[in-house]
């Protein structure tokens, strides 16, 4: 019979130590510590001429300030007088107009560029590099540029048109035309990005399907239709609320040196007219309003796009 005392007592081993958990976490501060002294110089320079000139902004809407004076209280007299004044509902019409004409064409020439690049097609490939080129050009840039483009008598426009007969009209001189042809601008302008984004979501479809469509009979255009199309309107709904939002910041700089808001005022978007507001009347108060009611206006687009989202995703 063996006793208690002749049994060898038990060795505790002791348990393997995170030997690896302390150095990973120096290297996620180090990394985050790296991280944040990169982003400083940007963060810092967003913060002075955006956020910043955003609140003064918000501010100044409530005063009265013709840049030389004391600023007076105004209280909401700013904002009330935003729906009262029909210059701004002209200018906002133009606005909607102006982006409707831009931001539909553009979607569909970016999503038929996108698919006849993913297609692989014979020829479409060497023009890749012209597809991308507007990219390189800031607005400010392709404005005076197709101005020059839609000059009467030396412009490419109308020369085109006349080897066809056609007699071309004062293109950026019309209140018919006008705003088209700055609209043409833009969405040379915004298709490079819009087609990139849809590459990236038409490579994201298993060729799978495909394959199993074709062999269920369904031909190129019903493919189009019954697969491409649905599998990227989460993208769709991304790049129209990019371009909305594009048509409306860039539409100050583009009225601005194109066409100086005529004739007639018929090309006066919501932003030209705040910055004749501020800079050619000197009243700072209500052109601070109208930038506020162009940032509630952005804001809405954005909810409404990001809703539209939300529930295509439920729906699929």
């Amino acid at each position: 019979m063996v006793s208690a005392l002749d049994k060898e007592p038990a060795v505790r081993t002791p348990a393997p130590a995170a030997t690896g958990t302390r150095p990973r976490n120096q290297q996620k501060r180090r990394d985050a510590w790296a991280a944040a002294l990169f982003l400083a110089p940007s963060m810092v320079g967003f913060t002075l001429f955006v956020i910043l000139p955003a609140l003064i902004g918000l501010g100044l809407s409530f005063f009265r300030w013709d840049l030389f004076g004391t600023p007076e209280w105004a209280g909401l007299d700013n904002i009330t007088r935003l729906f009262k004044d029909p210059t701004m509902w002209s200018a906002l019409w133009t606005t909607i107009e102006f982006i409707v004409l831009g931001v539909i064409p553009t979607i569909l020439v970016g999503f038929v560029l996108a698919v006849l690049i993913n297609s692989r097609m014979r020829g479409i490939g060497p023009l890749r590099i012209l597809y991308f080129a507007p990219m390189v050009a800031s607005s400010a840039v392709a404005a005076v540029l197709w101005s020059y483009m839609y000059d009467p008598r030396a412009g490419v426009a109308n020369k085109v048109l006349g080897w066809f007969g056609v007699d071309g009209p004062a293109w950026l001189s019309s209140t018919t035309w006008a705003l088209p042809a700055m609209s043409v601008m833009m969405i040379w302008l915004a298709v490079p990005l819009v087609m990139i984004l849809y590459l990236a979501g038409l490579q994201r479809i298993p060729d799978d399907i495909y394959a199993a469509a074709a062999l269920d009979g369904a031909g190129r255009w019903r493919q189009l239709w019954s697969i491409t199309w649905p599998m990227v309107r989460a993208t769709t709904v991304l790049v129209a609320t990019l371009q909305v939002i594009n048509f409306m910041s860039n539409s100050f700089e583009v009225s601005l040196i194109m066409t100086d808001g005529g004739p007639l005022d018929r090309t006066q978007t919501l932003a030209l007219y705040a910055y004749k507001t501020a800079f050619g009347d000197s009243d700072m108060g209500y052109a601070s309003a109208l930038c506020l009611f162009q940032l509630v206006l952005i804001g809405l687009a954005v909810l409404l796009f990001r809703l539209g989202a939300r529930i295509l995703r439920r729906s699929s």
